[in-house]
């Protein structure tokens, strides 16, 4: 388990990037090559990264032997950052998940999605409205925080992966402060974490501050990721400014 002491100071959190997807996520840019992101993180001065490659059904149980190649990738080569090697693990249904719970427990970090509502896969609620898809993910989230799988939540609350309405954010709206900070305080008491996602708070902003803003009421611990598929989205100090705007 991946836990560290709450701040909530953008700057401090910016030093961890906990969201990078190498080449053995698809979606991730040929130059994602484990080296070449350690050594992009070292000169960014960063502290602590993590690897967190998507594990799908059809990909069940794949991620105990890519933890094994990208240590061997990295084997002998020196670097200051210190590197976790976990997963973008997938609960996509309520009380579904894409592997065993051994698999997880043999990561460094477990970085667990509930709403990647674009893959074919997913589930979805049996009505569909912004309310529903809310209930639905905070659904999701609960058996994964029942489940003791998870170290952190992905991208937690985001809509842009539902296709179903004009405005994603009418999915965002729909959340109560209260559930919210009640989910929160749950994970909390498992030592779960929150992520603060870099290219889900730029487009939904208003709706992150008053995720960050609950946070810290209830007292969350945070962790800051990228979602980096490209080198030059590694470093996350360099939004720590527009972070720092938009969610104060």
């Amino acid at each position: 388990m991946f836990f560290h002491e709450k701040t909530y100071d953008i700057d401090e959190l910016a030093k961890w990037n906990l969201h990078i997807h190498t080449t053995f996520s698809g979606c991730a840019k040929p130059e994602m090559k484990a080296r070449d992101i350690v050594k992009t993180a070292d000169e960014a001065g960063l502290e602590i990264i993590a690897l967190t490659d998507h594990n799908y059904p059809k990909k069940k149980n794949a991620v105990a032997p890519q933890k094994l190649e990208l240590e061997k990738q990295l084997e002998g080569f020196e670097h200051r950052v210190k590197v976790l090697i976990g997963a973008e693990l997938s609960s996509y249904g309520i009380n579904k998940f894409a592997d065993d719970i051994e698999t997880d427990n043999a990561l460094d970090y477990r970085l667990y999605t509930t709403n990647h509502y674009h893959q074919g896969y997913w589930e979805h609620p049996e009505i569909i409205t912004p309310r529903a898809y809310a209930e639905h993910m905070l659904a999701i989230m609960d058996k994964v925080i029942d489940s003791g799988r998870a170290d952190c939540f992905a991208h937690p609350f985001m809509a842009g992966y539902i296709h179903a309405f004009d405005d994603s954010h009418d999915v965002t709206r729909a959340f109560k402060d209260n559930e919210i900070g009640d989910v929160m305080e749950k994970a909390n008491k498992h030592e779960i974490a929150w992520e603060l996602n870099v290219p889900a708070v730029f487009k939904d902003p208003v709706f992150f501050h008053r995720y960050f803003q609950i946070g810290k009421e209830v007292g969350v611990v945070f962790n800051m990721g990228s979602d980096a598929h490209l080198l030059c989205n590694v470093n996350t100090k360099q939004f720590a400014e527009e972070f720092k705007k938009i969610l104060y």
